[in-house]
């Protein structure tokens, strides 16, 4: 509290003192001295007004005011640069995750080598179930999703199952292809879904057939495999696959190893349920996050369960016990794997009565499309609507050496090739019948090409040019997509569909390529893109896809090319002597002469 003394008169009257106790009137504040805000140093934010003192402008000695600096409509703005700043932030705390994640799997992975060595599984119960323990203390100290923690403990477990990826060394495999009008020919690739298919019925139900041209790649191998551990009698050589017949499957008591392909672990899924009994499945690691819970929600209604047989993991190995009453109708919830749909499909005419299916997603039709293909060559009826398919029961009629067609996805990137460089091409091989066939000739038609379809061969030729637009839905169907992002670059201006294809996204970004995303519509537009680096390609097809896109957009460079020899062992051989198609003959197989003795000279 201030106090006021009578003597100092009313507050009016008083003379007043500033801040350092000073009057206004005391000589000190004189005309002939500066005030004290002249002689301090001027704030940096005069808040005071004008007229109180001087305000700092940045001046120099001279009192000459800087230059403005010049503004660069081309450089980065702000938010660009930090955007760039909290990437590279981010992005060097993901590289130390993913040293730390090498470090891991390594270490596993060597105690697995170890377990292995004394006759033992690779993975440890007792280490998973301390590693585990300390993984949930951690989380939960450090307040993370208890749900995604457990789901990312066991991804961390499959890197150090998985087969190690190799460090990418050397220059890559760089696709610059000759565009020049193509006139060339060769025998097309069967459907390898298909080949697998008709096995599968064979061997359900016990008829004897040889089919034949196969490429005998993983898939084909593993469910021939597959089923010889369900006691049929299945023999393979380099380009067939024979059932010999005469017995069925039997699933009672097996454990069943399927591979990495999930369609050959739902066909054998589904070919069990028709099986009173209890039989195990496993598979290679990337089935081991399969989510085989989902299925759960259709078995039921089929009589069967499917257990884990592993808590920490969501996919296999399972155990299925099954032998309960079915129902004659199953309607499929919308998460459930379009694979799954087509195996079901398959495996129908085994259920007493049949089975109808409904709730088809229009992926799922597609697959379940190919299923009904397979089903009618075999004399099964199956009706497929909008929606559903009805499959009746009964017993297949296989022929002894079936016809297989050509597999849609391959062959429609030979077919596209004219259209790419121009020319003509001739395939070998019966083109299928089904509707996902005729929306590739559909497109193909549509960018220019004459198709001449036969019964043992198809033709497709370049008319005149490209359009300068296109509309290419083909994208819709993951399979299609690598082709159609193709058919697009070479346009330039087209409107692909797809646009929730992460793949296609990332390639569009990797060549510069101008686009918009409309919807669930990709529309590119005319631009020059090009290319940079080196690519690991995610599946043979979208490499297969890239060599397409070469021709448009040329210099392209695989890391992993050597997986589509694995896929398609001709595709690089006849790529690579484009335009005349003519490939390097294959090497002889040495014949072992049984005329020749080892004689052992003392």
């Amino acid at each position: 509290m201030i106090k006021i003394r009578k003597e100092d008169g009313p507050l009016e009257d008083r003379p007043r003192r500033d801040a350092e106790g000073v009057s206004d009137e005391s000589p000190r504040n004189g005309a002939d001295r500066p005030r004290r805000d002249d002689r301090r140093p001027p704030r940096k934010f005069d808040k005071r007004g004008p007229g109180r003192g001087p305000r700092r402008d940045n001046r120099d000695f001279f009192g000459r005011r800087p230059e403005p600096p010049v503004q660069d409509d081309d450089g980065p703005s702000k938010a660009e640069i930090v955007t760039g700043q909290r990437c590279n932030d981010i992005a060097e705390i993901d590289d130390q995750i993913l040293g730390l994640l090498e470090k891991r799997a390594f270490l596993i992975r060597k105690e697995g080598a170890w377990r292995k060595s004394r006759q033992k599984s690779l993975v440890d119960p007792q280490l998973e179930k301390l590693l585990r323990a300390a993984f949930d203390r951690s989380a939960g100290r450090l307040g993370l999703d208890a749900k995604l923690t457990k789901q990312l403990f066991t991804l961390l477990n499959q890197f150090s199952l998985a087969d190690a990826r190799k460090k990418f060394e050397g220059e890559g495999y760089k696709l610059a292809p000759r565009v020049e009008p193509i006139s060339a020919g060769l025998k097309g690739p069967r459907s390898f879904r298909y080949t697998r298919m008709l096995l599968a019925m064979a061997a359900s139900s016990g008829a004897s057939a040889t089919l034949s041209p196969v490429t005998m790649n993983a898939p084909n191998k593993d469910l021939a495999k597959a089923l010889k551990q369900v006691d049929a009698p299945i023999h393979w050589d380099d380009d067939f696959i024979r059932n010999d017949g005469g017995r069925t499957l039997e699933f009672e008591g097996k454990m069943v190893f399927v591979g990495e392909d999930k369609f050959n672990f739902y066909m054998l899924l589904c070919l069990a349920l028709g099986h009173a009994g209890r039989c195990k499945f496993t598979g290679k690691p990337s089935l081991q996050l399969l989510d085989a819970a989902s299925l759960n929600k259709v078995l039921p209604s089929l009589g069967a369960r499917l257990v884990p047989m592993n808590p920490n993991n969501p996919g296999l190995p399972v155990r299925l016990e099954c032998g309960g009453a079915m129902d004659e109708s199953v309607t499929l919830p919308g998460n459930v794997d379009p694979d799954f749909a087509a195996a079901l499909t398959l495996a129908a005419w085994s259920f007493p009565g049949g089975l109808t299916i409904k709730g088809l997603t229009r992926e799922a039709r597609d697959r379940v499309a190919e299923s009904v293909a397979v089903l009618k060559a075999c004399s099964i009826k199956a009706d497929l609507a909008k929606d559903s398919v009805s499959v009746s029961d009964g017993v297949p009629v296989i022929e002894a050496q079936p016809q297989l067609p050509l597999s849609v996805p391959l062959n429609a990137m030979l077919l596209a090739l004219p259209a790419l460089s121009g020319g003509r091409i001739n395939v070998e091989g019966a083109w299928p019948r089904n509707e996902q066939a005729d929306r590739v000739l559909d497109q193909l038609k549509a960018l220019g090409l004459r198709i001449d379809v036969a019964t043992e061969n198809i033709v497709a030729t370049m008319e005149g040019e490209l359009p300068a637009s296109a509309d290419i839905p083909l994208g819709a169907s993951p399979d299609l997509m690598p082709m159609a992002l193709a058919l697009a670059l070479k346009v330039g201006d087209a409107r692909l569909s797809g646009a929730d294809n992460d793949v296609a996204v990332e390639l569009l970004d990797r060549m510069g390529a101008s686009y918009e995303i409309d919807g669930d519509v990709i529309a590119l537009k005319p631009g020059r893109p090009g290319w940079e680096g080196t690519w690991f390609s995610p599946d043979p097809l979208w490499s297969m896809g890239c060599a397409l896109a070469a021709f448009a957009v040329p210099g392209i460079v695989l890391e992993n090319h050597g997986e589509v020899t694995a896929t398609w062992p001709e595709f690089w051989n006849f790529y690579n002597s484009l335009p005349t198609g003519k490939m390097k003959p294959k090497p002889e197989r040495e014949q072992k002469d049984d005329t020749r003795r080892r004689i052992k000279i003392r």
